[in-house]
């Protein structure tokens, strides 16, 4: 769900398997000073449905704007999170959020990834970070592929699941399979 705190726009996971609002540390750091101003902290843990635990690094008041509305919700902040941020059954009661599973549909895009020129000799590999389009917000995750122009210049891309980050960049693994030096062109993938 797409959700912007001030300026800050994130998908935001509804998670209506979680009782509680769930912001990651880092985007909770990035957030304007107001927000980190309202931070408890709490010595406490949250227990998963697996039975594992995370130690809560502590507790704040934010304010978001949905395509519905602005609402104010109290978030646990913790260290590591699958997603910056997750809305949970709190969230959804305290706003009386409606999910309609009947109008829900799946939409699939391809968004290109924009690189800088980079050198890979032969039989090597190398991580890098590549950029996206604006229209990409941070949180959103997908799955690297390799390209078409990637695979005639001889270069193999990782599948990987991949999350964008707050500089609108994800991980991108690469391996030169050829016996000679390839550089890739700048703005290619």
């Amino acid at each position: 769900m797409p959700v912007t705190i001030d300026n800050i726009e994130i998908a935001a996971l509804i998670d209506s398997g979680s009782s509680i609002n769930v912001i990651s540390q880092q985007l909770f750091n990035s957030l304007p000073e107001h927000y980190r101003n309202s931070f408890k902290s709490a010595n406490e843990k949250i227990l998963f449905a697996n039975n594992a635990s995370i130690n809560i690094v502590g507790t704040a008041r934010i304010k978001i704007k949905v395509p519905t509305g602005k609402h104010w919700l109290h978030v646990y902040i913790l260290s590591q999170t699958s997603n910056p941020l997750i809305l949970g059954t709190n969230y959804l009661f305290t706003n009386k959020i409606v999910l309609d599973f009947g109008k829900l549909y799946i939409n699939t895009k391809t968004v290109k990834v924009m690189s800088k020129t980079n050198f890979c000799p032969c039989k090597f590999r190398i991580f890098m970070w590549s950029k996206l389009g604006k229209n990409v917000l941070y949180g959103t995750q997908g799955i690297c592929t390799s390209s078409d122009y990637m695979n005639k210049i001889g270069l193999l891309t990782a599948k990987a699941v991949v999350s964008v980050d707050q500089k609108n960049s994800v991980p991108v693994k690469l391996m030169n399979v050829t016996n000679e030096p390839i550089t890739i062109q700048e703005g290619k993938f």
